[in-house]
């Protein structure tokens, strides 16, 4: 079997099930951002979990907020992956699906935390053997060297993320397995598909482009005003130039808000085009799927289940 995905057909079928969608994909993304980087800027903007590393006697409630959000945005993640496979199997998806990742909470935590532990372990081992490279690689010019670094990081980076990409779904449809099998089975599962899975992404690539180039240009029509006026001064003083360059938090608000309608769009797009690649890697494996707690009326022709 061709280890590939037709990625029209996948991207057409994620769009048509966005027209489905009830209530709109575009509210329920409303909400679900609200609710996880809407908390996560609020505090932030507040300073109600902020906190100095290493962390002084002072700092315990900071860092308490901090990291009971990072937990909280984490199962709310979650939740929002199980709403994007539901509208992708049209089952019933609605406001509710995003806290269902609460029921299971210590699995997907200890699964995320799993999932860390190894993408460490494969960081470290990457950077000792990258590290023994760069001894070797000494005589490279040091833009080229720089280049090379990046790259290298940025292909490493997304080979370790993509070896565990499927675990939410699979925790999602097999809870019961624990929170360390869907780990494994990610990787198996896509051993020989992250190059697909990686083009799946590279095709939003543009998408993503525009909300940042709209993100950049709110943050430069702060900026250049102020850069402009002093280096049109006969004297600069550096310390000023750099409290120039400083956003704010007027600034970095807008440059987040103006990213919301497209993110409205893309980001429900995306999910189900994932939860999508899921699918249709459990109907491709040659042992049957997992049994789903409603009725899935998708091209499966399979064994009965």
């Amino acid at each position: 079997m061709p280890m590939e995905l037709n990625r029209r057909e996948l991207k057409a079928q994620a769009r048509e099930r966005m027209r489905e969608t009830r209530p709109p994909f575009w509210l329920l993304t409303l909400v679900y951002l609200l609710l996880t980087t809407g908390v996560s800027t609020l505090a932030d903007l507040t300073g109600a979990a902020q906190f100095t590393f290493p962390p002084s006697s002072g700092d315990t409630l900071p860092l308490f907020l901090y990291l009971l959000i990072l937990l909280y945005t984490t199962v709310m993640n979650f939740g929002y992956q199980i709403w994007a496979l539901r509208v992708y199997r049209r089952q019933e998806a609605g406001y509710g699906t995003l806290i269902d990742g609460f029921s299971m909470a210590g699995q997907v935590l200890l699964m995320e935390l799993y999932i860390f532990g190894c993408t460490l372990c494969w960081a470290l081992a990457f950077g000792t053997a990258g590290g023994l490279a760069l001894l070797l690689l000494n005589w490279l010019p040091p833009v080229l060297l720089v280049l090379l670094i990046y790259g290298a990081g940025f292909g490493i980076a997304l080979w370790i993320s993509y070896r565990y990409a499927m675990a939410p779904f699979l925790l999602m449809d097999r809870p019961e397995a624990g929170a360390i099998a869907p780990v494994r089975e990610s990787v198996a599962m896509m051993q020989g598909w992250k190059w697909e899975y990686f083009k799946l992404d590279f095709s939003f690539f543009g998408w993503y482009l525009l909300n940042a180039l709209l993100s950049l240009g709110v943050e430069l029509a702060f900026i250049l005003p102020a850069v402009l006026e002093l280096l049109q001064a006969t004297e600069v003083d550096p310390a000023l130039l750099i409290n120039g360059l400083e956003l704010p938090w007027t600034a970095a608000l807008l440059s987040t808000l103006i990213q919301v309608p497209l993110s409205l769009w893309l980001d429900p797009y995306v999910a189900i085009a994932h939860a999508g690649f899921y699918q249709a890697r459990v109907q491709q494996a040659a042992a049957p799927p997992p049994v789903w707690d409603a009725p899935y009326d998708g091209p499966y022709s399979g064994p009965d289940l």
